[in-house]
């Protein structure tokens, strides 16, 4: 493969495992890549703030971001679409009213609300302190306690306890926000979250290819979950991982390995990338 591509990304479950370890071999796939003069870009539901830092310093050339919210490449924003102020401020008097924990991710960081690590730690049945610690390894940055919504917020997520109804939530917040639900340390359903309808991963890359002037047909996209069927979609070559469900595969243009089986190395070298 002579000509440079665009690549993009996902974190978990595609670059790194569910334990936050980036394989040898996805490590080498991306400076093998880097070297052929290929751009590798982060593509995540996660806010910049929310990205591992020891994973930004493998020299990414930009990163998608808050679930589209969000788009960089060579250190500047290319796009930027945060909740309005009206809808994160009834997402967030909601739960404060009925004392549920959320946290806002924002460009400028994380922000747990009032009850976010009290119901977090009742949750996994742990103490307040384990359940801190459990939460700053996987969301390094995030802060406890806040009492008022920010205003550049990308997503919303919250505890999905026993009193939060998920009809209920999209009956409520459903004419704006598309509602999800997702699984932390292996226990299923614990987190819900809330992100804007309009907006998808494939949202901000064609913002980025537009704004750059960058060809569609040049793009890779590398995916694990629900929130990747758009992206996988809309690139040139969708990937999905072998852990992926059944429903991100059927879209995918290919399906590589587990990321434990060094899905990306496999899925470089089989596309000529490496």
């Amino acid at each position: 493969m002579n000509s440079e591509k665009i690549i993009f990304l996902d974190i978990d479950g595609t670059l790194i495992d569910y334990t936050q370890k980036l394989p040898d071999s996805a490590r080498e796939a991306i400076h093998l890549a880097q070297a052929r003069g290929h751009k590798l870009l982060i593509s995540t539901g996660r806010s910049k703030p929310a990205i591992y830092p020891w994973l930004l310093e493998l020299g990414f050339d930009g990163m998608i971001a808050g679930e589209g919210a969000y788009a960089e490449f060579g250190g500047k924003i290319v796009f930027e679409s945060p909740i309005p102020e009206a809808q994160i401020s009834r997402v967030y008097t909601y739960f404060e009213d009925r004392k549920l924990g959320l946290y806002e991710e924002s460009n400028s960081g994380l922000y747990g609300n009032r009850y976010f690590l009290s119901e977090t730690a009742c949750f996994f049945g742990v103490s307040q302190e384990v359940a801190a610690e459990n939460l700053l390894r996987a969301f390094p940055g995030l802060t406890f306690g806040h009492q008022h919504y920010h205003l550049d917020v990308n997503k919303v997520s919250f505890v999905m306890t026993s009193t939060i109804s998920k009809t209920e939530l999209e009956q409520e917040f459903g004419d704006y926000f598309r509602l999800g639900i997702w699984n932390i340390f292996g226990k299923g359903r614990g987190f819900g979250d809330f992100t804007q309808k309009n907006l998808s991963k494939a949202t901000a890359v064609a913002a980025l290819l537009n704004t750059l002037g960058l060809k569609r047909e040049d793009t890779f996209a590398f995916g694990d979950s629900f929130n990747d069927v758009e992206i996988l979609q809309y690139c040139q070559t969708g990937i999905a991982m072998g852990n992926a469900p059944d429903e991100l595969k059927a879209v995918a243009d290919y399906v590589t390995s587990d990321v434990t089986d060094d899905g990306i190395f496999k899925a470089f070298e089989h596309f000529g990338l490496i």
